[in-house]
This record gives structure tokens, C-alpha cells and sequence, in this order.
């Protein structure tokens, strides 16, 4: 096999577009994976979220107490 480079002249805002477009969906596939793996745990995000803040109203008035 030849080992030849193809190379591609790009301007500097093309380039920023390509790298904010893989990043983006990079993230939108790492979310809907988390989005399942919490959905597959029998909790939704908003569950958490409020059973996290029970506990914490729930130390902060005992300790007033």
C-alpha cells in the first residue's frame, strides 16, 4: 500500500464548524446513552434530583432543631 496524504485547505471558521459539529454529536450520543442508562435504572433525572434535595431540606432542619 502507498502511503499518500491528501492534503485540504480549510478556513479557520470551517475548521471551527467541523470540530463544533463532531463535538455536538459526540454529546447528543453520550446523552441519549445516559438518558437510557437512567432510565434503565428506574429513576427519572427529576426523581434524583428531588429525593437529593429531600435529604438535604431534611439535614438542615434536624440540624436547626
Amino acid at each position: 500500500m502507498s502511503n499518500t496524504k491528501k492534503t485540504v485547505r480549510i478556513t479557520e471558521n470551517e475548521l471551527v464548524d467541523l470540530i463544533d459539529n463532531i463535538v455536538n454529536e459526540a454529546v447528543g450520543v453520550k446523552k441519549t446513552e445516559w438518558i437510557a442508562e437512567q432510565e434503565s435504572k428506574g429513576a427519572t433525572v427529576l426523581e434524583n434530583k428531588i429525593a437529593d434535595l429531600e435529604k438535604k431540606v431534611k439535614s438542615i432542619t434536624e440540624s436547626k432543631k
